[in-house]
């Protein structure tokens, strides 16, 4: 029986997208905006249906390591590759420290983040689970505070664990997400309010490790998400054509991730176009890499990407 539920996959559809929106030339204010939980939701998302009971820890590595890492590596050696041809990076640089702003930061820090969260989930007491999760997140602020930056942005990683487990308790409110009861529009209202006015105050970037000051942008990352997800489960119920496609999308976002800032690179080096044919063709190359991932993956048998 498949229990996926599909207002997540809407939800990672519509955070993908502002991910896009966001690298792009958008006024400060909607770009601090999407930064205050359009990265977040995902880590927070990732908690919310990870079930760490079906799994032992040693099987849960290796299936999130197949799952994750093996398309990373393959798709990172692809994008290093243009990035050497394009800008002339320093391949050596690369691998030493990782991907810097590149949103394929994200990849192994999820990895390492939802590692370290189910073996803390696996803690029965829960007066020990909080209190990690109280250790992780002073971590984090003192990672940031500090500007102590470790490769492969893993000065991130105690945050993202956080918000995994933040994402792990949420799923006690799952049936609240999704009664969508009369003051469902008040909690949107609310929920955006807040997420508005945290971001315009402070600017969250995880890419960084700018997460400071940490209690505010916390909020501003959950109040962002419960949004997106409220608002997920109503289009999911009431605009099944928006609900389709934003479901097809939020389940490739590992391409949009890869490939969406290479690709906008790649044509801004050898094409001259406005901007609305420039995505355009992003969408079509997106759509061409999504159908290649699949037929790779059917003529090896096996999910390598």
């Amino acid at each position: 029986m498949n229990d996926r539920k599909l207002w997540l996959d809407i939800a990672k559809g519509i955070a993908i997208l502002l991910m896009v929106i966001g690298h792009t030339s958008i006024p400060n204010v909607a770009s601090n905006f999407i930064y205050a939980f359009h990265m977040p939701l995902f880590f927070i998302a990732s908690g919310f249906t990870s079930n760490y009971k079906k799994h032992s820890p040693l099987n849960y590595i290796c299936h999130k390591a197949s799952a994750i890492m093996l398309p990373f590596v393959i798709y990172s050696v692809i994008v290093a590759c243009l990035l050497h041809y394009i800008l002339g990076n320093d391949l050596v640089f690369l691998l030493l420290n990782g991907w810097s702003g590149y949103a394929l930061w994200f990849i192994p820090v999820l990895y390492l983040a939802s590692i370290l969260a189910m073996l803390i989930s696996h803690t029965q007491n829960a007066y020990l689970r909080y209190g990690l999760m109280l250790c992780l997140i002073s971590c984090s602020y003192c990672l940031s505070r500090y500007n102590i930056s470790l490769p492969w942005a893993l000065s991130t990683v105690p945050y993202a664990t956080f918000l995994i487990l933040v994402g792990a308790e949420l799923k006690r409110f799952q049936n609240w997400i999704e009664a969508l009861n009369p003051f469902w529009g008040y909690s949107i209202v609310l929920l955006l309010t807040a997420t508005i006015v945290i971001s315009q105050l402070y600017r969250l970037d995880m890419a960084w490790n700018h997460i400071t000051p940490i209690v505010p942008l916390t909020i501003g990352a959950v109040t962002g998400t419960l949004m997106v997800f409220l608002l997920s489960v109503w289009i999911e119920r009431h605009i099944k054509w928006c609900a389709s496609l934003l479901q097809k999308v939020g389940r490739e976002t590992y391409i949009v991730v890869a490939f969406s800032q290479i690709t906008i690179l790649c044509i801004n080096h050898f094409l001259a176009i406005n901007p609305i044919l420039k995505y355009a063709l992003l969408v079509v190359v997106l759509v061409l890499l999504k159908y290649a991932k699949d037929g790779i993956n059917r003529l090896v048998k096996f999910k390598i990407l």
